[in-house]
């Protein structure tokens, strides 16, 4: 796992060094970018959070007993969820798009 932060942006990017071919905003969550290791797929390797200080030192979204950071959202339904290793996804499909386009809403490590 690699962890960069920007101080002067207040930006935080953690990947697991795949290479990233494709990218996506939370839907509800602005400032937060998922990159995914195929395109159109939906394999996390990494984020990126733009106003990281509200979620360090591990504050908002961080539960203690999993161990576990979630930026976003989980649903309490979600239409898919997928893991890669350390990173779990959250998605909804796009009810809008005729071919039901998915769009990330959470990403946990």
């Amino acid at each position: 796992m690699r962890v960069t932060y920007d101080k002067e942006v207040d930006g935080l990017r953690v990947w697991n060094g795949q290479e990233a071919l494709d990218g996506a905003s939370l839907l509800r969550e602005f400032g937060t970018a998922v990159y995914l290791g195929s395109e159109d797929g939906y394999e996390v390797v990494g984020f990126e959070v733009l106003g990281a200080t509200v979620y360090l030192p591990f504050g908002r979204g961080y539960d203690a007993d999993s161990n576990t950071l979630t930026i976003g959202d989980t649903t309490d339904d979600p239409d898919l969820v997928t893991e890669n290793g350390d990173f779990i996804g959250y998605w909804e499909v796009d009810q809008e798009e005729p071919d039901g386009f998915w769009n990330p809403v959470g990403v946990a490590l």
